[in-house]
């Protein structure tokens, strides 16, 4: 495998004559353009238009010892530093680098029973910690429809949550006040559990 960089001050197509099976932009900042030839012969391949870095192309039978094309065209589009391997197919880059953090996040959760009412009121007060919530509506008739963003719910603003239904949240949930209100005057079948 072979890396190759080259810095541009003007757009430009960078000639690379270099023969191999596999081709990989490691770097570049704006957009490019690339073509594979072959004995002088555009590959049916034909142009991989407007790629950024991280493209991997593989031509031709890996088993094969010839080389699936012998120069290379790169369109670059702007100033730029440009970086691209080529190889025989045999090695590849793999530059991926990162790192996973799993944290157990627990806590106590905290489960009411509410009132709703056919005004729209505060259902749940603003809670920064908030991460999990649910809203079960145990009424057998009367919808509710609640507001997230702890503006004036609405039954046309709001999430309708039916008679017999529930609203859940995990992973993202809002931290600001949620508001709700009923379709019928007095609801107090509602339960919610946030944590």
């Amino acid at each position: 495998m072979q890396t190759f960089t080259q810095s541009f001050t003007v757009s430009t197509t960078w000639t690379l004559n270099v023969p191999g099976k596999y081709f990989t932009t490691l770097a570049c900042s704006n957009p490019i353009n690339v073509r594979f030839y072959k004995g002088g012969k555009q590959l049916d391949l034909g142009q991989i238009s407007q790629l950024l870095a991280g493209l991997e192309v593989t031509l031709g039978n890996i088993e094969d010892t010839q080389a699936a094309f012998d120069r290379i065209e790169i369109d670059v589009t702007n100033t730029d530093t440009v970086q691209v391997g080529i190889g025989n197919g045999q090695a590849r880059y793999n530059r991926s680098q990162g790192s996973v953090a799993i944290t157990n996040v627990s806590g106590a959760f905290v489960n009411a029973q509410k009132t709703v009412t056919n005004a729209s009121a505060t259902l749940l007060a603003a809670n920064a910690a908030r991460r999990y919530l649910l809203i079960q509506n145990n009424d057998t008739t009367g919808h509710i429809f609640v507001r997230l963003d702890g503006a004036a719910a609405t039954t046309t603003t709001g999430v309708k949550i039916p008679a017999g239904g529930s609203y859940e949240l995990q992973g993202f949930a809002p931290t600001g006040a949620i508001t709700a209100i009923g379709s019928i005057a007095s609801n107090a079948n509602i339960v919610t559990v946030e944590g």
